[in-house]
């Protein structure tokens, strides 16, 4: 049996819910305030958040849209402009293929699932978790949980999860060092072309993307996040452009700006030990 063989074949075994509704979770604690944020009294922090505003602010005005950064280095947690509190769209795929793979799910439906965002392929993990767990939303919250993140996913509706940028830099920051996360860090390497874009275009970066229309507000969301890893050091780092109307186009080349101009802050900020990377993984 092949491949999508196998995939039809736990599609039809499993009962699969349709992404629905967003949902409506907790809000992540304000850390942002209306600009850059991170500890007010430590000058590192406050020089690399005004970098970070400036490239919010750049993008914003050159594709008139609503731009969002955090990044996350240590016990840094820093970020600029939009919190991204709306739908984490594909980018939740991530924390779902590696709840999976600690269920045991297929490697190859991760393949699907990470390097050509496979909706089918993510709904076969989420289904393998639902089927081991009985409810694969608090277990893909859970290994979040464990792994300094949190979200709010609705059973049934993980497209629709909101994942705040800062969360999903924090967990970015621990992907190198989830003993389960080894084979997904490893396809983040290895996007499809089309959507090799923003920090997946980056040899240093390995990140997913995450895009979609808010039926609600006409809203068109291009998310990223992923780890940063510098001279053996790793940064965290989760990005947000919203535009109006139906257009990956014009999200795809603000996603591109937007990555080019927050990693020179984040290899500056390394360079000039402003930031406080890990380079080792905590044992246990």
């Amino acid at each position: 049996m092949n491949l999508r063989q196998r995939l039809g074949a736990i599609l039809a075994t499993v009962s699969l819910a349709a992404v629905a509704a967003c949902s409506s979770p907790e809000q992540a604690p304000d850390t942002a305030g209306d600009g850059a944020s991170a500890s007010a009294s430590d000058n590192a922090d406050a020089a690399i958040a005004k970098d970070l505003d400036r490239a919010v602010e750049a993008v914003s005005k050159d594709y008139d849209a609503k731009v969002g950064v955090a990044i996350a280095a240590g016990n840094q947690k820093i970020s600029a402009g939009d919190k991204g509190e709306g739908p984490a769209w594909s980018t939740i795929k991530v924390p779902i293929a590696i709840t999976a793979l600690q269920d045991g799910a297929d490697p190859s439906l991760v393949d699907l699932a990470i390097k050509e965002s496979d909706n089918d392929a993510a709904y076969a993990l989420w289904s393998q978790v639902q089927w081991e767990e009985g409810e694969a939303s608090e277990a893909v919250e859970k290994l979040l949980r464990e792994h300094s993140s949190k979200a709010s996913i609705e059973e049934g509706s993980f497209g629709y999860a909101t994942w705040p940028l800062q969360e999903q830099a924090n967990f970015g920051a621990q992907l190198p060092c989830i003993k389960e996360a080894e084979y997904v860090h490893e396809v983040l390497n290895d996007i499809v072309e089309w959507q090799n874009v923003g920090l997946s275009k980056h040899t240093s970066t390995r990140a997913k993307s995450g895009w979609g229309l808010d039926e609600n507000s006409d809203d068109y969301t291009f998310r990223q996040f992923g780890v940063h890893e510098k001279d053996g050091k790793r940064v965290g780092v989760a990005l947000s452009v919203i535009v109006e109307g139906e257009d990956y186009e014009n999200g795809s080349a603000a996603i591109d700006d937007l990555a080019d101009d927050v990693l020179k802050a984040i290899d500056k900020a390394i360079a000039d030990e402003k930031l406080e990377t890990d380079s080792t993984c905590k044992d246990g």
